[in-house]
C-alpha cells in the first residue's frame, strides 16, 4: 500500500488523489491514516521500483532505530554492563519479530517513539539539545499512525507535569522546543482544515463505542475497561485468541513467557527508583502504550507501543539479577557469553520456526485469516498474459483486504485483467468470452455452483495453499440456456419492497417500505443517530416510500449519504391532492459521508415521501448506502 501511494504521489507531483500538495496523510481503505509510512517509500521507490524485498527491508531499517534506541538507553542512561540484551531481547519479543517484517506502519510508528524517549531521556541528564531531537521523533511517531497521536499525546503531557522543574530550569531549551511543536503542528492543523469530519470518519469505519448514543459517563467507562485490558499481563505473555490469527505467532505469547520474571523485577527495580527520570519514563510510557488502542479496542497493533517499555524494564530485570550473580564471584565475562549466546540461540530457534512452519501455524488463508496468495497469483497472471496478451481474466478480491491496491503494486499502469466478485455475473447477466479465465477463491466457486445459472464450470488449475489445500480454481464459465428468464424472475423479487413500521426522533409514525437488505434495518434510518446505516443487499438505485399515518408539516428533507458520486430524488405527494413536487440533487464524489438537504419554498403538508438514491458509478447490483433521513 505505502509504495503504491509514493509512486501515485511522485506521478501527480507530490500531489494525493484529492489534488493536495505533500499531504499530510493519503488515503488507505477508505481512510487518511497513511503519512510518513509513504514518504519513507519515496526514495527506495524511486532507486528500486516495486519490490516486496524493498518495501519491507525499508521497514525493517527504520525498526533498527528502536533497537539502536533500546540498546542506547540501557548502556548510556541505564549505564547497564548488559545493554546489548536489550537489542537481543526485542529481537525475541514475538509482537516485534512478527510485525517488524510487515511494513506495516505501526512498526515505524513505535520505532520513531523509541527514538522519542531515548533523546528525552538525554535532554534529562544534562544534554539539553536532545530535546529537539525528541520533538522531531515524536512527531514523526505522531504522524505515522493514528493511534500514536494519542500515545505521544499522553506521553508528553506526563513528562511536562513530571518533570516541571527541570523545565522550569531549562526554559530557553523548552521554549525553542515548544516552537519546534507548533512548526511540527501545522501539517496536522492544516489536515484538520481540509477534512474536519475525518477524525469522526475513522471512529465511524472502526464502529467505535465513542460514536453510539451512549451516556459520556458509559464511554469512559468503557475506554477503561479497554484501556485495563491492554495492561493485563496475561495478554502479553499468555497465547491468545483475541487478535486476528495474522498478527499472532502460534503457541507464542506477543512477549515471551519465561521473560515474565525478569519483567517482574525489572518493574519492581523501576517502582524502587521511580524517583530518578531514568526509571519513571518507563512507567510513563507503560501507561500511555495502550491509551490510543483503547479509543477503538483491543489489538496487538495498536498497542504495540507496549513492547518498547516491556523490553526494557525485561532488560532491567535481566541487568539486576546478573548483578547479584555477580556478587558470588562469576565473572561478567562468562554472564555476557551465556546471555549472548542464549539469546542469539533462541533468536535463531524462532527464526527457523517462522520460516518452516509459519505459514502452516492456522488453515485460514483468506480474509480473516492470513490473506495468503498476492505474489502467487498475480505472478501466475502475468506469466498468462506473457503468453497471451489478449487473454481475458477476472479474478476475485475477496481474499485480501485491499486487493485492488495490491495487484497495482504488481502491474503499472491500468490493470490488464477484470476484478470483482462473481456477484457479478451472478446478479446480471454478462458475455462471457468462453476462453475467458475466471480466478476464484474455493467459497466464490462453490457460490458459483449453487446458482443453477452455469452449465459448465470447469477448473483446468489450481493454485494450493502452504498447507495443500486448493486456494484459488482457474476456471472457464458457461451460462445455462435459459439464464435470462432466471435473472428476470429475480429481478421482480429484488425491486419488491419490505414495509416496515417507524417512529422518527419527533414522535411521528411512519410506514417505511425499502428493498431488501444485509445492513441495518429501517428503524436506523430514522433514530436521529448519524452513524447508524442501513445498506442494500444487492438494489441499486435504493427507493423509500414513506408514508405517514398521519399528514406531517414538511419544510426540509435532509438525506445523509456516503461518499459514492450519487443522484438524489425526492417525490412529495401533498395532503391537499395537488400535484406532487419531484427534486433532484447532484452528489459528487466525495471522501466524506455528507447531508444531501432539500429545503421547501413553503411548508407543505404531506402524506407521503418517496427517496430514491442512486450510485452514478455502480450496476443496478449493487450495495447503496444510507445513514438518515430527516423529516423536518
Amino acid at each position: 500500500m505505502q509504495t503504491v501511494l509514493a509512486a501515485d504521489m511522485m506521478r501527480d507531483g507530490f500531489r494525493n488523489y484529492q489534488g493536495e500538495l505533500l499531504p499530510t496523510y493519503l488515503v488507505n481503505g477508505g481512510q487518511y491514516n497513511l503519512s510518513t509510512s509513504v514518504y519513507a517509500q519515496v526514495l527506495p521507490w524511486l532507486v528500486f521500483g516495486k519490490s516486496i524485498w524493498v518495501t519491507r527491508g525499508t521497514s525493517v531499517l527504520i525498526s533498527l532505530l528502536a533497537a539502536l534506541a533500546i540498546g542506547l538507553l540501557l548502556k548510556n542512561n541505564l549505564k547497564s554492563k548488559y545493554a546489548f540484551a536489550g537489542i537481543l531481547i526485542l529481537c525475541i519479543t514475538p509482537a516485534w519479530f512478527l510485525h517488524s517484517r510487515t511494513a506495516f506502519e505501526v512498526v515505524m510508528a513505535v520505532s520513531f517513539y523509541a527514538a522519542f524517549l531515548y533523546c528525552y531521556l538525554q535532554y534529562r541528564q544534562g544534554k539539553l539539545k536532545y530535546l529537539f531531537t525528541a520533538v522531531g521523533f515524536g512527531a514523526l511517531s505522531f504522524y505515522s499512525y493514528s493511534p500514536a497521536q494519542l500515545v505521544v499525546a499522553v506521553t508528553a503531557l506526563a513528562l511536562l507535569i513530571t518533570d516541571i522543574r527541570s523545565h522550569i530550569k531549562n526554559w530557553k531549551t523548552v521554549l525553542i522546543s515548544l516552537g519546534i511543536a507548533v512548526l511540527l503542528a501545522v501539517p496536522y492543523v492544516r489536515f484538520i482544515i481540509l477534512h474536519p469530519e475525518e477524525n469522526l470518519r475513522h471512529l465511524q469505519i472502526l464502529d467505535s463505542y465513542w460514536i453510539q448514543a451512549i451516556p459520556f459517563s458509559e464511554k469512559l467507562g468503557i475506554y477503561f475497561m479497554e484501556y485495563l485490558k491492554m495492561l493485563n499481563p496475561l495478554y502479553w505473555f499468555m497465547p491468545n485468541q483475541v487478535d486476528l490469527e495474522r498478527h499472532i505467532m502460534k503457541d507464542y505469547g506477543h512477549l515471551l513467557l519465561w521473560t515474565l520474571p525478569f519483567y517482574v523485577l525489572g518493574f519492581g527495580v523501576m517502582l524502587r527508583k521511580i524517583a530518578k527520570p531514568e526509571y519513571r519514563l518507563f512507567l510513563i510510557a507503560t501507561l500511555a502504550a495502550p491509551a490510543g488502542a483503547a479509543m477503538a479496542g483491543i489489538a496487538v497493533t495498536r498497542s504495540l507501543f507496549m513492547v518498547i517499555p516491556a523490553v526494557m524494564l525485561t532488560a532491567i530485570g535481566l541487568d539486576q539479577l546478573m548483578q547479584w550473580i555477580e556478587k558470588v564471584k562469576v565473572p561478567r565475562k562468562v554472564l555476557i557469553g551465556i546471555i549472548f549466546v542464549g539469546l542469539s540461540v533462541y533468536s535463531g530457534f524462532m527464526l527457523r520456526d517462522a520460516l518452516v512452519n509459519g505459514a502452516l501455524w492456522y488453515d485460514d488463508y483468506g480474509l480473516g485469516g492470513q490473506q495468503y496468495g498476492a505474489k502467487q497469483v498475480f505472478g501466475e497472471i502475468k506469466t498468462m498474459l506473457e503468453e497471451n496478451p489478449k487473454q481475458e481474466i477476472f479474478i476475485s478480491p475477496s481474499w485480501a483486504n485491499g486487493t485492488d491496491v495490491t495487484a497495482r503494486f504488481f502491474f503499472d499502469g491500468p490493470l490488464p485483467f477484470e476484478m470483482g466478485s462473481i456477484d457479478t455475473y451472478l446478479f446480471e447477466m454478462k458475455e462471457i468470452n468462453p476462453d475467458k479465465i475466471f480466478i476464484l477463491i474455493p467459497e466464490e466457486l462453490a457460490k458459483a455452483r449453487a446458482s443453477n445459472k452455469f452449465k459448465k464450470i470447469e477448473p483446468f488449475k489450481t493454485l494450493d495453499y502452504p498447507n495443500g489445500e486448493p486456494g484459488f480454481y482457474f476456471a472457464h464459465l458457461q451460462y445455462v440456456d435459459h439464464v435470462n428468464d432466471v435473472f428476470a424472475e429475480e429481478q421482480k423479487v429484488r425491486l419488491t419492497l419490505t414495509e416496515a413500521d417507524v417512529v422518527d426522533p419527533q414522535g411521528r409514525a411512519l410506514k417505511v417500505s425499502m428493498p431488501n437488505l444485509d445492513m441495518g434495518e429501517a428503524k436506523n434510518v430514522f433514530d436521529g443517530d448519524g452513524s447508524s446505516l442501513v445498506r442494500t443487499l444487492d438494489t441499486n438505485p435504493m427507493r423509500l416510500e414513506i408514508r405517514p399515518v398521519d399528514a406531517i408539516a414538511l419544510n426540509q428533507v435532509s438525506i445523509r449519504i456516503g461518499g459514492t458520486a450519487s443522484t438524489v430524488t425526492i417525490r412529495l405527494i401533498p395532503a391537499d391532492g395537488s400535484a406532487e413536487q419531484v427534486l433532484v440533487k447532484q452528489a459528487p464524489e466525495s471522501n466524506d459521508i455528507r447531508d444531501i438537504v432539500f429545503t421547501l419554498d413553503q411548508l407543505v403538508m404531506v402524506e407521503q415521501i418517496s427517496i430514491e438514491i442512486l450510485n452514478l458509478h455502480d450496476g443496478e447490483r449493487a450495495h447503496v448506502h444510507l445513514w438518515e433521513v430527516s423529516l423536518n
